[in-house]
């Protein structure tokens, strides 16, 4: 019975809580983060896909499937009907190619 009294008083305490905006604050007073990503970030996203798209077929089609649309790379051999060893490759030399262009853009930016 004891347990009953309790649980009524605390839940009109509650309701007077929210009846008389206690807890409530201000939409100007809050804080909320802005979720758009930054330019800089769709400008290096639109960097990088280009020169993705500007890869080799056989790199840029390793490239799509394992870090794009996040297949394997077992699944991503299956796909393309080749050795694992092979997409493993075909992915090494897309990084590096890829990683070599970046940094002599980044040197003649400096």
């Amino acid at each position: 019975m004891f347990r009953m009294a309790q649980r009524v008083w605390l839940n009109e305490l509650r309701s007077r809580k929210v009846r008389t905006g206690g807890g409530l604050v201000p939409v100007e007073e809050i804080d909320l983060p802005d979720k758009k990503p930054e330019p800089e970030t769709n400008i290096l996203a639109r960097d990088v896909l280009n020169r993705v798209n500007a890869l080799p077929e056989a790199q840029r089609q390793a490239v799509v499937l394992v870090y794009v649309e996040g297949y394997a790379y077992k699944e991503a051999a299956e796909i393309m009907e080749i050795p694992i060893g092979t997409v493993m490759s075909r992915l090494a030399a897309a990084r590096k190619r890829l990683n070599s262009e970046m940094a002599e853009d980044k040197a003649k930016v400096q």
